[in-house]
């Protein structure tokens, strides 16, 4: 895929919604500029950084177990019925 860049004035750039979605960049998201000049044509490579794996997994447990005040006082409770 590959698209055409127009840069404004104020040196800002619109990347095309169909690049945002396939990269997942949303608004403020971060993302790098590689620019490589050792070719016969300059070319940039534009990445979205990576997510920290902590973002990436957090709240993946919450069906299994619920609120966990609820789980704690179920397992309080199940010591004192021993």
């Amino acid at each position: 895929m590959n698209y055409t860049l127009t840069v404004s004035s104020q040196g800002q750039v619109v990347i095309p919604i169909k690049a945002r979605k396939a990269l997942k960049i949303k608004p403020g998201s971060k993302i790098t500029l590689r620019v490589d000049s050792t070719e016969l044509l300059p070319k940039a490579t534009i990445t979205p950084d990576p997510i920290s794996w902590v973002k990436q997994v957090r709240g993946l447990g919450k069906h299994i177990w619920g609120k966990g005040e609820v789980y704690i006082e179920q397992e309080r409770k199940s010591w004192d019925d021993v």
